[in-house]
């Protein structure tokens, strides 16, 4: 039985589906980036997310510090059966070491163990988070690029959009069709965020379908550092002061 908390959080969510408003982007100044390895993962300390800040974590399905008995354990029945009915052993490697690792950083900031913290859809399909005995429920979303496996925690909605460039593409296009210049690639990936935070994943192969949201307050989207011709982009319904980005380069300027 869903907790009363998240049972609030689903009712406000289908009233607001009701009053259909004209969807608002803002860009607005950049928040902080603040790189940080990802094996600091595991230093967190205990602490809800304030409003106007996120959790980004970026790793590669082999990251070593979560064994695989650790992994199976944390995750539910009904987890376990949505892994095996992925199509290809990576697939299902990449589905369990997600699903596990959020469980881990979401037990540090919640103060408790990963098999203790519950995750659940929304009435959108959105990743709500809440440990057993505790009132405070994190949102969080679950995006892939290439190797990467890429978290986003928050106190608000939260999405995380991505783009992989495409064989015969040229990643300096812009969108066709739309008034938007900025490359295909970014583009997508912010369209990708957007419609992730807002509850409409269904829809992220269907390009332009993100101008087609409504809201009832305006989103607010920033670009992600990625290598080569990879782009990310987080989602927030706040505005955005402060990133932490696990498994980010401290060394190198722009965090890649």
């Amino acid at each position: 039985m869903a907790s009363s908390a998240l049972a609030e959080i689903s009712r406000m969510d289908r009233t607001r589906d009701s009053e259909p408003l004209l969807r608002r982007v803002d860009h607005g100044p950049p928040p902080q980036f603040v790189p940080l390895r990802m094996n600091e993962t595991l230093s967190m300390e205990p602490c809800v997310p304030p409003p106007g800040e996120v959790f980004v974590s970026r790793f590669r399905s082999q990251w070593q510090r979560i064994s695989a008995h650790d992994a199976a354990t944390w995750l539910t029945l009904d987890e376990t059966r949505r892994a095996a009915l992925l199509p290809s052993p990576a697939l299902r490697y990449r589905y369990i070491s997600s699903r596990a690792v959020l469980r881990l950083a979401m037990a540090r900031l919640l103060g408790c163990k990963p098999d203790a913290v519950d995750l659940r859809d929304d009435a959108k399909g959105r990743l709500l988070a809440q440990a057993a005995g505790r009132n405070e429920v994190l949102c969080a979303d679950i995006g892939y690029a290439g190797v990467w496996i890429m978290l986003g925690i928050s106190a608000t909605h939260v999405g995380l959009g991505t783009s992989l460039p495409s064989f015969g593409s040229n990643p300096d296009d812009s969108l066709s069709n739309t008034a938007s210049a900025l490359p295909f690639g970014k583009q997508r990936a912010r369209d990708n965020s957007l419609l992730s935070a807002a509850g409409y994943r269904a829809a992220i192969d269907n390009p332009g379908s993100a101008d087609e949201i409504p809201a009832l307050e305006p989103w607010y989207v920033f670009d992600l550092p990625m290598p080569g011709q990879l782009c990310a982009s987080i989602c927030s319904s706040a505005p955005l002061n402060t990133i932490h980005a696990f498994g980010w380069s401290k060394r190198n300027e722009n965090g890649r």
